[in-house]
């Protein structure tokens, strides 16, 4: 073992279930690139493997959660870590059990790291000064990492440290914009988890709206069950008499997943939920215009002119906006070319891997004066 490697200790959630998160962890896990510049040990954060359980308060997940904590001391015990890098969300039982990983890490003398993959601190810290007490403690003495620099200000209110900015990344596996025009009906794309806050059933009012004026589309829908199900959803489709314009396809991956990318004419994700959207990275490597919700760093993935952003969750401003892709096949074309190359420059999971690999080495530039943040 070289013993001038940095040692880091990864607590962090780990497929299945497959979310943003875990499979950015699962990134980082695979790395080369990390692995061998770094003497890296993982512990799964996770505590269930079913996405439908991801929010829910359960027994079982108590039990799981001491586990994980008696993990870590035995880690952090046996083994002299210069890091502790834990990923940490920002609501309910899921806060309290991250936050229990890092007070133990704290305890025992160990800088932590905190890789904030979801937005919402900021809310979830306003219930009470005894709770925003709580995610100070939490916070104090830390690093952190947000997404974006629009996702900063969700921790000034508990957090007085530095901030490291590292946008996400995927693995490339279209190498050339074969994007094109030519479909009499556009093909509109939902592909995601089955959640409320991901603008499903939103997705399906602004259809119905756009049947209503006689416009031609077909929406085919894929993705895992969460709390929304495909008999919910044939239930809407029956009651808007939708079936000629809307398939279900259910949760598609590999290949499959990849071949809706590449004969969709548009992307929808108008989203609560997500705070970058690692599928919208998918959709734009293979030149899939997107509409998605202008909130946390999604902004910075598909703004200026890269997509269409929705300043509210509203189903007329998201027919409106599927109306405009649906009519201007020039417009679709033009913001097809803006976002694969956007994405080749920013969002490939090399320059994540190299990004990734600065901050767990503290070699990121540091910039700003209050929140530093390392912009790399």
């Amino acid at each position: 073992m070289d013993a001038n490697k940095k040692k880091i200790l990864f607590v962090m959630q780990l497929p299945p279930p497959v979310h943003g998160v875990s499979v950015m962890n699962e990134i980082i896990r695979s790395s080369k690139i990390i692995n061998e510049q770094i003497h890296c040990d993982y512990i799964n954060l996770a505590t269930t493997k079913d996405i439908k359980d991801l929010r829910k308060s359960a027994l079982y997940k108590y039990f799981v959660t001491l586990k994980i904590l008696f993990q870590v001391i035995f880690k952090l015990a046996g083994k002299r870590y210069d890091l502790v890098y834990i990923t940490i969300f920002p609501f309910g039982f899921a806060f309290y059990k991250d936050a229990v990983m890092v007070m133990a890490a704290k305890l025992m003398r160990k800088k932590v790291l905190l890789h904030l993959h979801t937005y919402g601190f900021k809310k979830a810290s306003e219930k009470s000064p005894f709770v925003k007490g709580i995610y100070r403690k939490v916070f104090k003495n830390t690093r952190v990492i947000c997404l974006s620099d629009a996702l900063v200000e969700d921790v000034e209110k508990i957090y007085e440290g530095e901030v490291d900015v590292l946008p996400n990344g995927i693995p490339q596996v279209n190498f050339e914009n074969t994007y094109h025009v030519n479909k009499n009906v556009p093909s509109l794309l939902y592909l995601s988890n089955l959640i409320k806050g991901k603008g499903i059933l939103l997705i399906i009012e602004a259809a119905a709206m756009l049947k209503s004026k006689g416009i031609a589309f077909k929406l085919r829908v894929a993705g895992a069950e969460g709390d929304v199900t495909y008999n919910m959803l044939q239930k809407l489709i029956d009651q808007y008499a939708l079936q000629d314009f809307v398939t279900l396809l259910g949760a598609k991956y590999g290949e499959e997943k990849l071949a809706e990318f590449k004969q969709a004419d548009v992307f929808l994700l108008p989203s609560d939920y997500d705070t970058f959207g690692l599928v919208l990275l998918e959709a734009m490597q293979f030149g899939v215009p997107c509409i998605a919700t202008a909130i946390g760093a999604i902004p910075d993935v598909i703004g200026d002119g890269r997509g269409l952003l929705l300043n509210n969750l509203k189903p007329e401003e998201l027919a409106e906006k599927m109306e405009i892709l649906i009519q201007s096949p020039d417009m679709r074309l033009k913001i097809s070319g803006l976002g694969f190359n956007y994405f080749k420059s920013n969002f490939t999971v090399q320059v994540f891997e190299q990004r990734c690999l600065n901050v767990l080495l503290g070699k990121a530039e540091k910039v700003n004066k209050r929140l530093v943040k390392n912009k790399v």
